[in-house]
């Protein structure tokens, strides 16, 4: 199958200039491509790396009305994208004296969250034994995908997009999908009440089935891609429930 590689992970802001000050200056990340024109900016936790890079997105008219204003609804909806840290608690401390909002969720200590400017949440996850305790974020490491059936959709992206199966430690029941272990996974969620305290937390993450789901893949060649996978019966930018996806061909 012609190569595929998950590179971004979207999120979308009110000011493009304070999320990257905020992400850089105070999470901690590296500046891997801009291009100010196009209003493109990734971010990743190292200058390079085979994780994806994040991707802050200011709304413009520009993209058209009925866009601009659904994308201006999405600023502060994030609530999926993890990044790997060897020490959680020390991570969090310093993200709380430069002022982040950020807290260790778990009583096991391996499971925070921190809150960017614009209301977005984004998760930091420890390995259970770290072989080195370092401060700060050294990798995207997963993304979640709200499915009506975690398992259905995962056989999609096996058998589909070519992703392979890891069980997520700690985590029963829950499996993720990755190219390779250096690369973000995908971690599909079938949300049910009982995990939820809030009961409208709950209908907000149903509310995510069938989105755009800002995850987007490269590609060298995506003509040929398109036709491997039309032979297989599948429609790229969708999953089985039709969450969609983006499609890039990259150039060297």
């Amino acid at each position: 199958m012609t190569k595929l590689q998950l590179t971004d992970l979207e999120i979308y802001v009110k000011d493009l200039k304070a999320a990257k000050a905020f992400y850089t200056k105070k999470i901690g990340l590296k500046v891997r491509s801009s291009m100010p024109k196009w209003g493109y900016l990734a971010l990743g936790a190292t200058k390079s790396g085979r994780d994806a890079s994040l991707t802050p997105w200011q709304p413009t008219p520009e993209w058209g009305q009925d866009v601009y204003e659904a994308r201006l609804k999405m600023i502060g909806g994030i609530t999926g994208i993890g990044f790997l840290t060897n020490d959680l608690k020390g991570t969090v401390a310093d993200l709380k004296k430069k002022g982040v909002k950020a807290e260790i969720e778990r009583e096991d200590g391996t499971f925070g969250r921190f809150t960017d400017p614009d209301g977005n949440v984004l998760f930091l996850a420890q390995p259970d034994k770290p072989k080195v305790r370092r401060k700060g974020v050294s990798a995207l490491t997963f993304v979640t995908v709200v499915s009506k059936d975690s398992k259905k959709t995962g056989e999609f992206f096996k058998k589909a997009l070519g992703l392979k199966s890891h069980r997520v430690p700690g985590e029963e029941g829950f499996t993720d999908y990755r190219f390779s272990e250096k690369e973000t996974s995908i971690m599909p969620f079938t949300p049910t009440k009982q995990m939820y305290d809030n009961p409208s937390d709950y209908d907000s993450d149903i509310a995510h089935i069938g989105e755009e789901t800002g995850i987007g893949f490269t590609t060298d060649n995506i003509y040929k891609l398109q036709e491997q996978l039309l032979a297989k019966g599948v429609r790229f930018k969708d999953d089985p429930d039709d969450n969609v996806y983006s499609l890039v061909q990259y150039e060297d």
